[in-house]
């Protein structure tokens, strides 16, 4: 398993980011930011300036990186939620969360799934113990990836994401979410990062784009100022 952190113009917040949370990952960095990220580490992932977006970005890591299991952390993450007692417990022990990443690649190696991930919030009360795992819904900031089956659509800059987990879900009928920890970021938030592609126009082009393409499978829920975008996927 290797951990690619891709990352754009964080050079100065990443430590007490997710390279603090771990210290050993990858970092894939444009050719243009090679100074300043390689004052933090000498593992770096280097990509040309011209690509950007979620969907291009994603998928040159998996052309370039030769491990068959990849899993890519957004570079906003601080922290991890544990959320199976009473009262959710934070990690912030990078061994702890290495290890959390680790048993659930295994797990989706040997039960023969391609994308796994985590539970996106972190809600104890509506965390179920007798269903700890889901397997029909979409993952993002901390994205697992077993295989080159599937590749990223690359017109999608900023939800590239969910159309990736569809594709595994059309082909494979599974994508593992281990709902009983939740990786914490900040998502469309501060400057760096993605930030450069998002767009209120941006945004409704990809919306359209992804409801066209999967139809039914999607539905696009607009509540209290926010867009979430909810799998109907049967299984």
């Amino acid at each position: 398993m290797r951990i690619i952190i891709p990352t754009k113009g964080r050079a100065d917040v990443l430590r007490e980011k997710a390279l603090r949370l771990f210290p050993d990952a990858t970092l894939c960095v444009g050719a243009d930011e090679v100074d300043a990220y390689g004052r933090l580490s000498d593992r770096l992932l280097v990509h040309p300036p011209n690509v950007v977006g979620i969907g291009p970005l994603r998928q040159w890591v998996l052309d370039h990186v030769d491990d068959p299991c990849v899993v890519m952390v957004d570079d906003d993450v601080t922290h991890v939620y544990s959320q199976v007692g009473f009262h959710k417990e934070r990690i912030e022990d990078a061994d702890t969360a290495r290890a959390i990443v680790e048993r659930v690649a295994i797990l989706a190696q040997d039960a023969g799934v391609r994308v796994f991930g985590f539970n996106q919030a972190a809600r104890p009360l509506t965390y179920a113990n007798f269903r700890p795992f889901s397997l029909d819904t979409w993952v993002g900031g901390v994205v697992g990836i077993i295989g080159r089956e599937l590749r990223y659509d690359q017109r999608l800059l900023l939800r590239a994401d969910i159309d990736f987990c569809l594709q595994s879900l059309l082909h494979d009928r599974i994508v593992l979410v281990d709902g009983r920890y939740s990786f914490i970021h900040t998502r469309f938030a501060g400057s760096g990062g993605n930030a450069r592609q998002r767009s209120s126009e941006r945004h409704g082009q990809e919306m359209a784009y992804l409801k066209r393409k999967w139809g039914p499978y999607l539905d696009i829920v607009q509540a209290k100022g926010t867009t979430r975008l909810v799998v109907r996927v049967n299984r």
